[in-house]
């Protein structure tokens, strides 16, 4: 799959492009319908299968202090998207260029002359240009005018419930997981590189495996029964906390993940981090002994869920 950052030197090498436009945050089941759709009629078609996405993302960037949690980093994304197929990934910086571009200037010197797209699927709540003031009609007509055909995917519902990565970050921050899985197509899950931490886990006989966050915002806070993926591909239990950590004066979010039954040294290396059940909020204890106590707690817990004996 090809990265293209900017279309100031991008030139078309095919015989036109299938293209969708949005987030595609953590690719859920919604997503992976309007990919598939896309994939097939690309081979079918003789195109070459793109998406296009914005950094930050729009709601990023006109949000300012009030973003939402994103479900994946940017690159859990374009591993996902070269897994299901697709051949072009366009990631364009939003900025106010951008933002006040209008929706007819979008289409013509964007999708048509610099692009060349000849068939665009979009979701039925698809907006673009200048005060979102472009949409599927909109695209309709100028696809009669340009000679592209665009089609509008329905919502895609589970259970009789739309499944959209905002209904996912509402059931995530109430700690539904297991209602969160089926949408995402897996159990939510954060991948990053380990990262030296304070040590305090060690202090307390539970050394942490810590992935920083970047101070990005996360759908999740709290405790959780989690499965880690190790970088030799073997899976691993354990208990894991997203959070500021405030019994000891944390002041950006972390996570941290007592591995169990492992001793050995993962500085550097990446692992995967599924969470699959919520133990508690995280709370600021009296003392580290009263930390350390709670911790205990929530390792026989997790031994249990997971029917792991004490190794």
């Amino acid at each position: 799959m090809r990265l293209v950052r900017s279309l100031d030197t991008y030139t078309d090498d095919t015989q036109g492009l299938a293209l969708s436009i949005g987030n595609f945050d953590g690719l859920h089941i919604g997503h992976r319908a309007i990919i598939k759709e896309l994939t097939t009629r690309a081979k079918a078609m003789n195109l070459t299968s793109a998406v296009m996405c914005f950094e930050p993302q729009p709601l990023e960037f006109f949000g300012k202090n009030k973003i939402p949690a994103r479900l994946s980093r940017f690159r859990d994304k374009l591993i996902g998207l070269r897994e299901l197929g697709i051949n072009r990934l366009f990631c364009l910086r939003f900025n106010e260029m951008l933002s006040d571009l209008s929706p007819e200037d979008f289409i013509f010197n964007v999708l048509f002359k610099k692009l060349n797209v000849r068939l665009l699927i979009v979701g039925d709540d698809f907006c673009f240009g200048k005060g979102g003031s472009g949409n599927y009609d909109l695209l309709k007509q100028y696809a009669n005018k340009l000679g592209y055909e665009v089609i509008s995917m329905p919502s895609y519902k589970y259970n009789n419930e739309r499944v959209s990565s905002t209904s996912i970050r509402k059931l995530l921050s109430c700690g539904l997981l297991d209602r969160v899985a089926p949408m995402l197509g897996e159990y939510f899950y954060i991948r990053g590189k380990v990262c030296h931490g304070k040590k305090i886990g060690s202090t307390l006989n539970f050394p942490t495996a810590n992935i920083n966050l970047n101070r990005r915002v996360v759908p999740i806070f709290g405790s959780y029964a989690v499965k880690i993926l190790m970088p030799d591909d073997s899976t691993k239990y354990g208990i894991a906390n997203v959070g500021l950590r405030p019994t000891v004066n944390g002041n950006y979010p972390l996570l941290e993940v007592f591995i169990f039954d492992f001793t050995g040294n993962l500085y550097t290396k990446e692992i995967k981090v599924s969470f699959i059940k919520k133990l508690r909020d995280e709370k600021k204890f009296p003392s580290l002994e009263a930390l350390k106590k709670q911790i205990a707690q929530d390792e026989m817990e997790t031994r249990r869920f997971f029917g792991i004996l004490q190794g």
